[in-house]
């Protein structure tokens, strides 16, 4: 895994964890087995995997979350009925709530639980498919925790057309450009209320889609396609363990409930290394990190490819740089994150740096 060069690990060394977020099993709407997936992610060298059957802990309850190879699979749930908007994956969770039907109830039991989650596809909007309709959250006045940003089976459902559905059924992942603007413009927005973590996710199910009229079956999204899109970068402070589960979880789950964590579209690049960051004196600030301004902070990234870089402020671009490396100074607040493009598609997306007007 490639490293930052020394000058971009002022304040400590950071640790990468690369996993998935948001896939599913046999135990709900999939057709893989845990063992089976596992196997996939070690494949292409993940180091975690997170499992969300819909209404459930199943595999949790049959002692199937834990090591598998070289992968640590956690295990948590979508929450909402499943032919209903409203989906909420929940993580660190010991038991799903008994009612599914409200938003609010059900976010509020996750929470009292020592739990946390986000909104799956929020702003879903598809109609190609008739058996494959939208799942869009509409309860906006529940305290949520976090949303999800990009959602990969969604953005290739929602392009799916008569004239172009041969190619995607072929080329899957090429449907990958970037998260839905709606979406980006209501996270900048909620967090300069409170913080709230961003996720990207594959929603993974391994399905089946028939072709010419149901004379042949294609299986378009294998596990192992999905793991070669949306990845999650988790920051830590010491390596991943691997020898003791409990703490490999408890790593796990904090660094996805604190924002420590980044999204990359590995088909457009390997994002292993990248970071972004901003010295407040003498202090590392790092994603959902928040501080009053008044004083100046310079915003620092590096990324281990050549990309587009870009700084935003409450969504609006502030820097654009092409090449490896971004510097910034500023005294101005506001919600500061980074995108990186490559290849004309979105490649990172960072949670952001919270830099709070100055009270009296």
């Amino acid at each position: 895994m490639r490293r930052p060069p020394r000058e971009f690990e002022q304040g400590g060394r950071l640790y990468e964890a690369v996993g998935v977020t948001h896939m599913h099993t046999l135990y709900s709407d999939g057709t893989g087995t845990i063992p089976e997936i596992a196997r996939f992610a070690d494949e292409l060298g993940l180091q975690w995997i997170a499992v969300t059957d819909h209404h459930h802990l199943e595999a949790k309850k049959r002692g199937e979350e834990g090591f598998h190879g070289n992968v640590r699979v956690i295990v948590g749930s979508e929450l909402g009925w499943e032919d209903g908007p409203n989906h909420y994956i929940a993580y660190d969770i010991d038991r799903v709530p008994d009612d599914q039907s409200e938003p609010q109830n059900y976010v509020r039991i996750v929470q009292e639980q020592g739990g946390f989650g986000a909104i799956a596809h929020p702003h879903e909007k598809r109609d190609a498919i008739d058996n494959l309709p939208p799942y869009p959250w509409t309860a906006w006045d529940v305290p949520i925790d976090g949303i999800e940003l990009w959602n990969q089976l969604s953005q290739w459902v929602e392009g799916l057309t008569p004239r172009n559905k041969f190619h995607r059924f072929l080329h899957p992942l090429k449907s990958l450009t970037r998260p839905d603007p709606e979406t980006m413009a209501v996270w900048d927005r909620m967090n300069r209320i409170r913080p709230v973590v961003g996720y990207v996710g594959v929603d993974a199910h391994s399905l089946t889609y028939p072709l010419l009229g149901g004379l042949i079956h294609v299986k378009v999204f294998h596990y192992k396609v999905q793991f070669r899109s949306l990845r999650t970068h988790l920051l830590l402070e010491e390596p991943l363990d691997r020898k003791d589960f409990d703490k490999a979880r408890q790593q796990i789950h904090n660094a996805l409930r604190t924002g420590r964590h980044f999204g990359s579209n590995f088909r457009v690049g390997r994002a292993d290394g990248f970071r972004f960051y901003a010295m407040h004196e003498e202090e590392r600030l790092l994603p959902l990190d928040t501080v009053e301004s008044g004083t100046m902070l310079e915003f620092r990234a590096w990324s281990p490819l050549e990309a587009d870089l870009v700084l935003l402020c409450d969504g609006r671009p502030v820097l654009r740089t092409r090449g490896r490396t971004l510097t910034f100074r500023t005294n101005q607040p506001g919600i500061w994150r980074i995108e990186a493009h490559r290849k004309g598609k979105g490649w990172i997306y960072t949670n952001p740096i919270r830099v709070l007007p100055a009270t009296e």
